[in-house]
């Protein structure tokens, strides 16, 4: 799902941390890199089922952190742009609602087996039935929300966009 993760980590973000200056651009690929990791893994593990990686784990999340931390310097544009990275790879942990598999969320401590046969958000994609709304009413919530701040920040505007596109930033 990428609007609910997009949309939701931005929305997470701009709630808790109230910082207009941070780079969304690096907030959006943190909000997407659990799944990145899992699509690109997935293509290499045998046609045996589905697995969710260690991208869906605390611990991938700290260390993103931890490596932001240690490899830049102390208020430097790159440590708050690896910070609000990791920032959101977190935050899809928590629009995945991740707590709901303690063996997963935190690997390695409840031991190294990662769980199998878990839908994952690429594969159980081209397969929903008509019963199972729940991911499409999540992805409609994040492209509404979205199209609410694009319309808010007036993107419309090429300035505006190419600011966006520039800085990372908006001005709502």
């Amino acid at each position: 799902m990428i609007f609910w993760h997009l949309g939701g980590a931005v929305f997470l973000f701009r709630l808790a941390f109230k910082d207009s200056d941070a780079d969304l651009r690096f907030l959006a690929i943190g909000a997407l890199l659990p799944d990145v990791i899992e699509w690109v893994v997935g293509w290499s593990v045998p046609a045996g089922g589905t697995v969710r990686f260690i991208g869906h784990s605390l611990a991938f999340c700290l260390g993103l952190l931890a490596a932001a931390l240690v490899l830049t310097r102390r208020g430097s544009g790159d440590r708050k742009r690896a910070v609000v990275l990791a920032a959101g790879a977190i935050l899809h942990l928590v629009l995945d609602v991740g707590w709901i598999d303690p063996q997963l969320l935190l690997w390695p401590m409840l031991g190294y087996e990662l769980p199998t046969g878990l839908e994952t958000d690429w594969s159980g994609l081209a397969r929903l039935s008509t019963a199972d709304l729940l991911p499409i009413g999540q992805e409609i919530v994040g492209v509404s929300y979205l199209a609410w701040l694009v319309r808010k920040a007036r993107l419309g505007d090429p300035r505006h966009w190419a600011r966006l596109w520039r800085s990372g930033t908006l001005r709502t």
